[in-house]
């Protein structure tokens, strides 16, 4: 049965796949080409409209920029002069009367107090807003305050953080008149955009040189100050709150600090996309997907169609190892040509070794089979001979060791006639091997004229040549010790039952157990394990094993159980 295949794997899904990786840029050249000059041309904009923005708040740059490092450097220098408020306030004053961009200048301690600042009166900033946030994250800030009472004007204030080796010593503070800011000159030109306006960090308006009602209705609709106040200048196209699309360009006028935004017409901006930019990319797609037919075409025309011949032809030599015939080679390439024919000779080779081989595989296997066979053979005459002289014996001790040992000698016999009987040679059947020599012992039968009721109740166990052996002589052993001991109550039946169990864990149990007299077995109780041979035997073969040994005694029965792991092939051999 032929397995599906998914569609990535197959050979025509990637031989498209290359070839439109092979396509795909020469089509794409075309496109690309229109796309670098329609985005050169749109970077041409995006950049003029930065420089323009540039130019058009150039004037509020340069007064905000100058009046932010004069602000800084009176933060440098006014902790000389704090230790007297007069001095202090001097000092500011005659700074003041220098720099006439400034409206108000002042420091302003960590409690919000100003007591050394050009107005003639202490000032307190505690509960305003704004100083609670400066006090929070101290940082340089820029913003409006419309109708500051102090100077009973609009005014941009400028503050400065003053640091010194303890920490926060204050805040320098510095007021611009909002009409100067608004009123700087810049050098447009007859360019002039629709708005210009100036924003804090915060997102907060500063000034607007179309008037802040008008530069509010021409805002961004999309995006909040805010979200433009951080990182380097960009331009984009949004509609503002009358509905009309407008080309923004932002610039950092003091980064993280002050931003200008600008709004221009699109029309002057932008251009319009080329309405036939589609036909750019409908023919280099129309060309790769004829392209594609063709090959598609080709290659199951001439390649796979013979692969799939070739594979049912292996399919079939692998299930019912014939040589393939794949009749007519018309049209075929060479090299799938020399592919079959290189096929169809490892075919016919491999039919040759493999019938070679199982003649080989059959010759041993008859030859090992034999030499189990001998084996038992030899044991059977070494059990008849012993037979002959238990027969000649005239002591019961004598008959008795020597019919022990020829209970051994033909467990052994067992072992060998159940491998030269298996299918397999490696593999030995347990439960069969036990059924064996249980019918093979001479002891279970009748005693004192009594019935022996015999239950077996094995379960299908393999064991490797290895354990087969020890497992044969424990199980003749333990039956030897049983069967010795083997009795009832007056009236009831002996009874002898063998078990052979596997678990989940690959550990088998071998579970041998017989009735006793109860009125006998002080008088015939079997050896302990630490005493008589035949115990002793018994725990050496559960040694070779692996195993471990449990004795279960009761008045009226008597128990071996023999737990050990089924096991490969050892090649170490125990001296015991």
């Amino acid at each position: 049965m032929t397995e599906r295949v998914a569609a990535h794997q197959r050979l025509t899904t990637r031989v498209l796949f290359f070839l439109t990786l092979a396509l795909v840029p020469l089509g794409v050249i075309g496109v690309v080409q229109n796309q670098r000059l329609g985005m050169e041309a749109e970077l041409r904009s995006d950049l003029s409209l930065r420089a323009l923005t540039e130019t058009a708040a150039s004037g509020e740059r340069q007064l905000i920029q100058r009046a932010f490092g004069a602000t800084q450097a009176l933060a440098n220098s006014i902790e000389s002069v704090l230790d007297d408020p007069e001095v202090c306030q001097n000092f500011l004053k005659r700074f003041l009367r220098s720099d006439e961009k400034f409206a108000f200048v002042g420091f302003i301690e960590p409690d919000g107090s100003s007591v050394c600042s050009t107005a003639d009166m202490a000032l307190d900033y505690s509960e305003e807003e704004s100083f609670q946030k400066l006090l929070a994250e101290p940082k340089p800030t820029v913003d409006v305050l419309l109708d500051d009472p102090t100077t009973e004007m609009s005014v941009l204030t400028l503050t400065q953080p003053v640091f010194n080796g303890t920490g926060l010593k204050g805040f320098m503070l510095g007021a611009l008149p909002l009409r100067d800011v608004v009123e700087s000159e810049d050098f447009l030109g007859e360019a002039n955009p629709v708005t210009l306006v100036t924003f804090n960090h915060e997102g907060t308006l500063l000034s607007s040189e179309s008037g802040r009602l008008q530069a509010e209705r021409k805002l961004p609709s999309s995006f909040a100050l805010s979200e433009l106040a951080h990182g380097e200048s960009r331009t984009f196209t949004d509609t503002h709150m009358d509905g009309d699309e407008l080309a923004y360009a932002v610039i950092p006028i003091v980064p993280d600090v002050v931003y200008a935004l600008s709004s221009w017409n699109t029309d002057e901006t932008y251009n319009d996309p080329d309405a036939a930019a589609w036909l750019n990319i409908a023919l280099p797609f129309v060309m790769w997907l004829s392209s594609l037919l063709v090959a598609w075409f080709v290659i199951d025309r001439f390649v796979i169609a013979r692969v799939t011949r070739l594979n049912k032809a292996m399919r079939r030599f692998s299930q019912e190892r014939t040589v393939p015939e794949f009749g007519q080679n018309r049209g075929a390439p060479a090299e799938l040509l020399m592919i079959e024919d290189g096929f169809r000779s490892l075919a016919e080779d491999l039919i040759q070794d493999e019938a070679e081989q199982e003649h080989r595989l059959r010759e041993k296997s008859i030859l090992l089979k034999e030499v189990h066979h001998r084996v038992k053979n030899n044991l059977q005459i070494i059990s008849s001979i012993m037979n002959m002289q238990i027969r000649k014996a005239r002591s019961p001790e004598t008959k008795y060791a020597l019919g022990q040992v020829q209970d051994r000698i033909m467990g052994l016999s067992g072992v060998h006639r159940t491998l030269y009987q298996a299918e397999t040679l490696t593999q030995i059947s347990a439960a069969k091997l036990i059924e064996q020599i249980v019918e093979q012992s001479q002891a279970i039968g009748t005693r004192d004229d009594r019935k022996v009721t015999l239950n077996l109740d094995l379960e299908p166990v393999i064991v490797f040549p290895d354990q087969a052996v020890p497992l044969a002589m424990l199980v003749s052993e333990a039956l030897t010790n049983a069967t010795k001991y083997l009795g009832a109550a007056e009236g009831e039946t002996a009874h002898l039952s063998v078990h052979l169990s596997l678990s989940e864990e690959e550990t088998a149990r071998l579970f041998i157990e017989n009735t006793r007299n109860p009125n006998t077995v002080a008088a015939e109780a079997p050896d302990d394990l630490s005493t008589g041979l035949g115990q002793q035997l018994i725990r050496a073969f559960a040694t070779q094993l692996n195993g471990e040994i449990e004795v279960h005694e009761t008045p009226t029965s008597y128990a071996i159980e023999t737990r050990f792991r089924v096991e490969d092939f050892r090649d170490e051999v125990v001296d015991y």
